[in-house]
């Protein structure tokens, strides 16, 4: 395997970790341990020792009680668990030497768990400006820590659906007027961007914006990569093909950090997958 691709463990989704971990150990798969794996007392042991190159990821590991990641909810109880779910992360990447630990930008909303991926109900107004300056609070506070303990802190960008944007929108960091934003009031270089090139696709149909356009303004803030496809109407980590957009930029950002983020129907799929990355230079 090569050391800069990595399988979500969302390409496992329903396997047992202990089985995730085999698989990946006999097939000599790097894993990103992400969000959806249910919440274990054990979890954080299991990873720890786990025998295969590995990182952790965003909501990971998931709490007892559940609630949404939020770096800018206004919400101190959430937010506060954000921050220390974040340097609990960062603490994880250090001791398994893994490249850096990455979360999602924050909401202007505190969303219910269960509307992650649908529609998501707007109960309250919101100042967007006041949840800006809490997401940049909640990246002052990770990033000193990060700076401490020597790891890199990735945000990875928001996905706007077309079903969730009426004019204004909740999420940040979904196209580049708001990451070029962040980027010029964080001025750190622990930080960087963690670009979904899924959630790319989907918020830039969403906005009638140009995808090409919009990476290229994008792309010298990316550090790394996750990848998956769909129709531009929703995230749902369909697998890559040959029309792939992303393809033609893959041999500029080989030496990056790759995540295959599908849902794959089988080990063979997943090799494909991790091939065809290699046939288009990464």
């Amino acid at each position: 395997m090569e050391s800069n691709i990595y399988i979500s463990s969302l390409a496992f989704i329903g396997q047992s970790v202990e089985d995730i971990i085999r698989v990946c150990q006999e097939n000599n798969f790097n894993l990103e341990f992400s969000s959806g794996m249910p919440y274990r007392e054990d979890m954080e042991s299991i990873y720890s020792e786990a025998a295969v190159t590995r990182m952790p990821h965003n909501y990971f590991p998931a709490p007892k009680e559940p609630y949404v990641l939020n770096l800018a909810s206004s919400n101190p109880e959430i937010r506060a668990k954000s921050v220390a779910h974040c340097k609990n992360g960062l603490s994880l990447s250090k001791k398994s030497n893994s490249p850096f630990f990455s979360a999602h930008a924050g909401f202007c909303i505190d969303p219910d768990p269960n509307e992650l991926g649908k529609k998501i109900a707007i109960k309250e107004n919101y100042n967007k400006d006041v949840h800006k300056q809490l997401f940049l609070d909640s990246l002052h506070e990770v990033l000193e820590f990060a700076d401490k303990i020597g790891v890199d802190f990735l945000i990875e960008n928001n996905v706007l659906a077309p079903f969730n944007y009426d004019g204004s929108n909740p999420l940040l960091c979904c196209e580049f007027s708001e990451i070029d934003w962040l980027f010029e009031n964080v001025k750190n270089p622990r930080l960087g961007l963690l670009l979904d090139t899924a959630h790319l696709k989907v918020s830039c149909q969403t906005f009638q914006i140009d995808l090409f356009e919009e990476f290229e303004k994008i792309s010298p803030f990316v550090k790394a990569f996750h990848h998956s496809d769909n129709d531009g109407t929703i995230d749902c980590n369909l697998v890559l093909k040959e029309d792939y957009w992303f393809l033609r930029y893959l041999a500029k950002f080989k030496e990056y950090v790759h995540v295959l983020e599908i849902k794959a129907k089988d080990i063979s799929e997943i090799k494909q997958q991790i091939k065809l990355l290699k046939e288009n230079g990464c």
